[in-house]
């Protein structure tokens, strides 16, 4: 049996809540300190910081912070992973990538886009697929450091996903990663 190396994978989208979908690789050794959440998207109206209680086996395998729009259901989300030792943080964002969107069913790549983000690389990633019997629309940004991962996360009902984005990239644009 496998464990987990990036803890979040998704935040599946109901109205009574959120639950964590999660891979099957290793983990890595811990979250990034000071993890770069100060609050937002919660301070956005509409936005709700959510409450993440899971039955993970370690704490790289639940995200950093997680919020909710009252009025979508979408769900934007940051998780870090990191190795001090720098040792384990060898993976392309493509890997990572790939391995987050290995979750869902038909999925289809809009797009994708290499750049930088706090001065490291970063490569996001624009989809649509299946979660649960449900059609959703998202958005990944993989970033690493030398020494960590993050993933950061829009999950959006498809019909929202455009007035969403918007608050997603405010998030990402306004990040400060070490």
């Amino acid at each position: 049996m496998t464990t987990l190396r990036y803890g979040l994978l998704f935040l599946s989208m109901w109205s009574s809540g959120c639950s964590i979908l999660v891979g099957s690789v290793k983990p890595m050794e811990e979250k990034a300190v000071n993890s770069p959440t100060d609050g937002f998207p919660g301070r956005t109206a509409g936005w709700k910081k959510l409450e993440i209680e899971s039955s993970a086996q370690s704490h790289t395998d639940i995200p950093d912070a997680a919020w909710k729009s009252t009025l979508t259901s979408s769900v934007i989300s940051i998780n870090s992973v990191c190795d001090r030792s720098k040792k384990r943080n060898r993976e392309s964002l493509k890997s990572v990538t790939q391995t987050l969107l290995s979750q869902w069913d038909r999925l289809r790549v809009v797009g994708e886009s290499q750049h930088t983000l706090s001065g490291f690389p970063a490569l996001s990633t624009i989809a649509e697929g299946m979660y649960s019997g449900e059609s959703r629309k998202f958005k990944i940004t993989i970033v690493k450091s030398p020494t960590c991962i993050y993933d950061l996360v829009l999950v959006s009902p498809t019909e929202s996903f455009e007035r969403d984005l918007s608050v997603f990239q405010s998030f990402h644009d306004n990040l400060n990663l070490k």
